[in-house]
């Protein structure tokens, strides 16, 4: 479950529309709870268009890896397929979503995750920026500066860990910017 709920609005591709209680899993299979959960009416991400909590927009677009937990110490990989996210810039050549998941951490519940997610205009995939949890990993960093060449500034701050989940969306409407 997503710690993002509470009352909303959402719109079925089948044209229903409302307001209620909404929350969201992003776990395996993406699906929205109307009416709360548990006991509300549940969608899978398929028969979703969008819906709106506490002015954040998501919609089924998100199709990428992404790894969860802390580097060498069992942490996992997973494959989003049509997942909930939240586009934040989309103005530019390069397009910034925002991922939100819970996952089991132990003994003490869920803990909430926001994953940055970066692709070009036109590709179908995104790849992996930073998360709001750990400190961003220095293999996945530098995989991704090698795909933003065009863009110095940004592959400078990504290389080096610059850019980070406070940073990293102000480096990439940056880059947009000189694009133009």
């Amino acid at each position: 479950m997503s710690t993002l709920k509470g009352q909303g609005t959402y719109v079925l591709r089948n044209g229903k529309s409302g307001v209620d209680k909404l929350t969201f899993s992003t776990r395996e299979k993406s699906k929205l709870f109307v009416g709360g959960w548990p006991g509300g009416t549940r969608y899978e991400a398929t028969e979703v268009q969008s819906f709106t909590i506490d002015g954040h927009t998501l919609l089924p677009a998100g199709n990428f890896d992404y790894y969860m937990g802390t580097t060498g110490l069992g942490g996992h990989e997973y494959h989003a397929e049509n997942a909930f996210i939240e586009y934040i810039d989309t103005t530019g050549y390069l397009q910034l979503a925002l991922f939100r998941t819970a996952e089991p951490m132990g003994s003490s519940g869920m803990a909430s995750f926001a994953i940055y997610l970066l692709r070009r205009r036109g590709d179908k995939e995104f790849v992996q920026g930073p998360d709001n949890f750990q400190a961003w990993a220095k293999d996945y960093r530098l995989e991704l500066a090698e795909e933003l060449k065009p863009w110095p500034e940004l592959q400078q701050a990504v290389r080096s860990g610059t850019a980070n989940f406070r940073t990293f969306p102000t480096y990439i409407r940056r880059a947009n910017e000189q694009a133009r």
